[in-house]
C-alpha cells in the first residue's frame, strides 16, 4: 500500500539539536591529484579537511546511530557529531577514503547505484568485493537507486518504484541479507512524491543535499547534508559550533 505520510524527526531530537546539532557532510570521488570533474576531491584537499574536522572537534557517528537518535530522541550523539557520506560508489572511495578513515576508526557511509557496481562509466566504480570490504571495515552501504536517474522527480510512479525496489533487492542479495533501510537521492533531487515512494519501498531514512543540521530536516525521508564541494565552510563551521555547544 502506498505511503501517505512521512516519518517525523522525534521532538526530543529537535530540542536536543539546538545546542549540539548533528551535521552530515557529503563528498563524491577522491583522486590523487588531477580532478576529472569539479566535484572531485584531491587527496591533499581531503587530508586537509580531515585535519580541520579533527581540530574542530568532529565526532563521526554511523547512520544507524543517527537513525535511532532521530527516531527516538536517544541515545543523544556527542557534541561535534557528524556523519561522513560518500556518493556514487567510485573507486577512489575504496582506494583513498577507506584506508584513511579506517586508520582513524571513523565510520562512514557509501551510496551505491547497483547497476554500475564494478562497471566503468566516466569513472571506475567499486566492485562487490570492495564494497564488502568497506562494509566490514566501518563503512555502511546505502542505496542510491539502481541506475542513478538524473532527476527522480521526472519518473513515472512505476519507474520510480522500480529504481528503489530493485536497488534494495540487489543490495540485500549481494551484501546485507536484508534490504537496506537508507537511501540517497541521486544529485539531491527529490520532492514529497519521491519521498513517499521511498517510504512505500521500505526506506526509513533518505539523504538530500539540502543544507542544515539533521534535526532541522523536514522528516526522516528528507535529511539535510552539507555538500563539501559547495558548502564546506558552512559544514565545518556547523561541526565546530556543535562541538563547542
Amino acid at each position: 500500500m502506498p505511503a501517505t505520510s512521512l516519518p517525523i524527526v522525534a521532538p526530543a531530537a529537535r530540542l536536543q539539536g539546538i545546542r549540539h546539532p548533528v551535521s552530515l557532510l557529503v563528498w563524491h570521488d577522491l583522486v590523487p591529484a588531477d580532478k576529472l570533474v569539479w566535484f572531485d576531491t584531491t587527496e591533499q584537499e581531503f587530508d586537509a579537511q580531515l585535519g580541520h574536522l579533527s581540530k574542530a572537534g568532529a565526532r563521526p557517528i554511523s547512520l544507524d546511530a543517527l537513525h535511532r537518535y532521530l527516531t527516538t530522541g536517544g541515545p543523544k550523539p556527542p557534541p561535534g557529531a557528524v556523519v561522513l557520506c560518500f556518493d556514487d560508489n567510485t573507486r577512489g572511495i575504496f582506494e583513498y577514503v577507506f584506508p584513511r578513515l579506517q586508520r582513524r576508526g571513523w565510520p562512514f557511509a557509501v551510496s551505491v547505484h547497483t547497476k554500475y557496481v564494478g562497471v566503468t562509466t566516466g569513472k571506475v566504480h567499486c566492485t562487490w568485493e570492495e564494497l564488502r570490504a568497506m562494509s566490514m571495515g566501518g563503512g555502511q552501504i546505502v542505496s542510491q537507486t539502481h541506475t542513478h536517474p538524473p532527476d527522480l522527480r521526472t519518473l513515472s510512479d512505476a519507474a520510480l518504484a522500480r529504481e528503489m525496489l530493485l536497488s534494495r533487492q540487489i543490495l540485500a542479495g549481494e551484501l546485507m541479507g536484508q534490504p537496506p533501510a537508507y537511501l540517497t537521492y541521486p544529485s539531491g533531487k527529490w520532492d514529497r512524491r519521491v519521498a513517499l515512494a521511498a517510504a512505500t519501498a521500505g526506506y526509513r531514512l533518505a539523504l538530500t543535499e539540502d543544507q542544515g543540521s539533521a534535526e532541522t530536516s523536514p522528516h526522516l525521508l528528507g535529511i539535510h547534508r552539507y555538500s563539501t564541494h559547495r558548502r564546506w565552510t558552512e559544514g565545518l563551521a556547523a561541526v565546530a559550533r556543535s562541538a563547542r555547544g
